[in-house]
């Protein structure tokens, strides 16, 4: 993983993780503006940074130079994002993202050992992603929140994924006693 990526997402970790996202990857990028949600300083497409925000704060509406104070917030309340790949992945076919996805998933099994614990709910965002580690995750204990897959976040699906991603967590609040805070009404 990217130095500049990791301190980046370091930097924003709560210190309990009341809900983990899981998405694929980070975004291809250049030395010139490192495209990542945790870049609080890259604020073009980035749909998913506020598609995301969107479907946990319901007040969330985008501003330039706001997205530190979010991500501060998103950190706060203890939600956390990581990626299925620590590298990019996003300009491969499907057929090598799936195997990369695949072969990811003991590594990744373990790394969400260390963040969360069973109970903690876990979202994962976007079709690849669930059909990679839906069922390792159940498999090993896991709380996935959703039976089925959350889209991406872009291509006109933005209103879609915050919907599903709401609803999931709405649910969640409203279903288990959950002590984690959201601004969802």
């Amino acid at each position: 993983m990217s130095t500049i990526i990791s301190q980046l997402r370091s930097h924003f970790k709560p210190d309990t993780v009341k809900v983990l996202f899981l998405a694929e990857s980070p975004p291809e990028s250049n030395d010139d503006e490192v495209r990542f949600f945790y870049n609080p300083r890259q604020e073009r497409w980035d749909q998913m940074y506020r598609s995301v925000m969107k479907a946990v704060f319901p007040d969330f509406e985008y501003r330039p130079g706001q997205k530190d104070q979010w991500l501060s917030k998103f950190m706060q309340y203890g939600y956390y994002l990581i990626d299925a790949i620590d590298f990019p992945i996003n300009r491969l076919l499907s057929d090598e993202r799936r195997r990369l996805l695949n072969v990811s998933i003991k590594g990744k099994l373990s790394e969400i050992a260390t963040l969360v614990t069973q109970d903690t709910p876990i979202v994962l965002v976007k079709r690849n992603v669930f059909l990679a580690f839906n069922d390792p995750l159940r498999k090993a204990g896991y709380n996935v929140i959703h039976e089925s897959f959350l889209p991406f976040p872009a291509y006109g699906h933005q209103e879609e994924f915050i919907a599903a991603c709401a609803g999931c967590l709405r649910n969640l609040q409203r279903g288990n006693g959950t002590d984690f805070h959201m601004d969802i009404q």
